[in-house]
């Protein structure tokens, strides 16, 4: 929760998929709402305080603090 306020603190609206279910219907719920980015975040992401971003545009992906999260969005 504490990456979604930073997030959010810096204006980019986000939301928390509502189901714990399979990695891919949630991609392809992301994908029909044409969001831009998606945060994974897994246990190993919660010990390094970290997000995996996914560019849900180009495909790529990489694992960032929040801080640099919002950086890489706001440049897009």
């Amino acid at each position: 929760m504490k990456m979604l306020k930073v997030l959010r603190a810096a204006g980019i609206p986000c939301e928390i998929y509502p189901d714990a279910t399979k990695m891919k219907k949630q991609m392809t719920y992301a994908n029909s709402r044409a969001i831009p980015f998606v945060a994974l975040v897994g246990e190993e992401e919660m010990v390094q305080g970290k997000l995996t971003l996914k560019d849900m545009t180009e495909g790529t992906q990489s694992l960032v603090t929040p801080e640099e999260a919002v950086e890489i969005i706001l440049k897009k």
